[in-house]
């Protein structure tokens, strides 16, 4: 007898090879739902082994209602009826053997030219698919919740700024409807003075060259009130063809407000300061101008009794007027800097070297020490780099150092009230350093030493270093108090480097 399979037997071997390599589970039934076979993506999905379902009905696999009425189910459909699924497939839940419900594909196909005739079912268990769209929808819900309900505007727009979806708190930030913001462009909010840097931003994203960016805008509501907000955006969504702009709009307006009534108010109290330190500075001053206004009344004695005599020297007479002009140009350099020093202006920063504001404040400094017969020796350092200010500001401050340096000092012999004055660059900046002989502060006071209204001084207010610290504060600096190596006080101002220096 020959041992060749059969071409019967290498048909059914190929048809179990295909059944038990497919992915999908397969389930043949016979037309009383009895299962003949289950391959083994079928265990898999419903975690049986073949043998404990062969011989039992297909419905072992369903949960209730669809268990109790599948045979119903055959019978209507031999008998000529509609197909609830057979040859439809649709989305159904089946039942593993631990009990447990899930999701899956079914068809299911009559196998033709059989007797009895016999099903196929194709099943596919789609429990993570199913899984993994609950988790997109809820992360989609979430993000919508988030969007929605962000404190702060955020829009999503197509790469040429105009908006594809915008959150009602854009919507009340700008007091436009949705439907008229999804008519308009970013750029069309923008006040013309910041729409350059915009355009130039967004070039900058729909070319590639970056993948965000942050601008600080003034945008137009729609009642016409300028809004000053903060504009972060980002391309999203992958490719550049299929990306889009997602940003978040920040409204800074009540802080930039905040800021503009806080900047005023620090000038006026800046200007008050001014006025209360040449106040104390009266008497030097009134003095240094009684000096050439003296001359000048000399002169001018002189120059009348020489034409009184009837035959002046007209050389001499000459030399006489001149003198006068040079008193009256040294009265007139002393009120232009007392003018320029106290004047009530806005604050103009720029660019400046530390070196000449402080040359030009020892212009005054010197009247005040002069007469209080103190020494002011100076070791500035060359080449330091540039540092953004306002240069009166930052005179006040420095006069107001001198000024306390001198008055500590007033108990000390004449000889020896010696003050020294030093700029360096420093880690974080350029720094100019006051250095005094005199007893220091005391350590009770220097916890709040830069606080309003603290003074050692009889009829002082003590407002001038509160003063001093809040404009170099203003400035992004510092103004530390230490104790001099020999004994003294040391006031060190730090101020960053300009921009334009680095």
């Amino acid at each position: 007898m020959s041992s060749t399979p059969s071409r019967f037997d290498q048909i059914n071997a190929r048809f179990r090879g295909v059944i038990d390599a497919a992915v999908d589970g397969i389930v043949l039934i016979d037309e009383n739902g009895v299962i003949e076979t289950f391959n083994p993506a079928a265990e898999r999905i419903f975690g049986y082994q073949a043998q404990e379902v062969i011989g039992r009905n297909v419905s072992t696999l369903m949960p209730e209602p669809d268990s109790s009425r599948h045979d119903g189910y055959i019978k209507r459909y031999l008998a000529g009826g509609s197909p609830r699924i057979i040859g439809i497939g649709r989305e159904v839940v089946g039942r593993r053997r631990n009990g447990q419900l899930f999701p899956m594909e079914l068809a299911v196909g009559e196998l033709h030219d059989l007797e009895p005739r016999h099903f196929v079912g194709m099943v596919r268990d789609i429990s993570q698919r199913r899984a993994m769209e609950q988790a997109l929808a809820a992360r989609e819900q979430e993000l919508r919740l988030m969007f929605d309900g962000a404190p702060i505007g955020m829009f999503t727009a197509g790469l040429d700024g105009s908006f594809n979806e915008v959150n009602p708190a854009l919507v009340r930030m700008l007091g436009y409807s949705a439907p008229d913001l999804l008519q308009m462009r970013c750029l069309d909010l923008t006040l013309e003075a910041d729409r350059g840097a915009l355009e130039r931003a967004y070039r900058g994203l729909v070319s590639g060259m970056r993948s965000s960016f942050n601008r600080q805008l003034r945008w137009l509501r729609s009642d016409g009130e300028v809004v000053s907000v903060e504009l972060h955006a980002a391309v999203a969504g992958g490719s550049m063809s299929a990306g889009f702009i997602i940003g978040q709009v920040i409204d800074h307006s009540e802080r930039v407000r905040s800021e503009l009534e806080s900047r005023e108010a620090r000038e006026r109290l800046a200007h008050v300061g001014r006025v209360t330190t040449l106040g104390e500075m009266a008497s030097a001053i009134a003095h240094e101008i009684n000096q050439p206004l003296t001359a000048i009344s000399s002169y001018a004695q002189a120059c009348i009794r020489l034409m009184n005599q009837g035959s002046a020297d007209q050389q001499l007479l000459l030399e006489t007027l001149q003198a006068i002009a040079a008193q009256a140009l040294r009265a007139g350099d002393v009120v232009r800097r007392i003018r320029g020093f106290v004047g009530h202006r806005d604050s103009d920063r720029e660019s400046v070297a530390l070196n000449d504001v402080i040359a030009s404040v020892l212009e005054l400094a010197a009247i005040d020490a002069a007469a209080n017969q103190a020494q002011i020796s100076t070791e500035l350092a060359p080449d330091l780099p540039a540092v953004l200010v306002d240069p009166v500001q930052i005179q006040q401050v420095c006069l107001n150092l001198i000024r306390n340096a001198i008055d500590e000092m007033m108990d000390l012999p004449e000889p020896s009230r010696l003050l020294h004055i030093e700029t360096r660059l420093g880690e974080e900046g350029v720094e100019a350093v006051f250095t005094d002989v005199g007893p220091g502060v005391a350590a009770a006071m220097r916890e709040r030493l830069f606080q309003p209204f603290q003074t050692t001084k009889v009829e002082g207010m003590g407002m001038g270093l509160s003063i001093s610290h809040s404009i170099i504060s203003a400035h992004g600096g510092s103004l530390r108090y230490s104790d001099a190596p020999q004994g003294g006080a040391r006031f060190t101002i730090t101020l960053p480097v300009a921009l334009s220096s680095v």
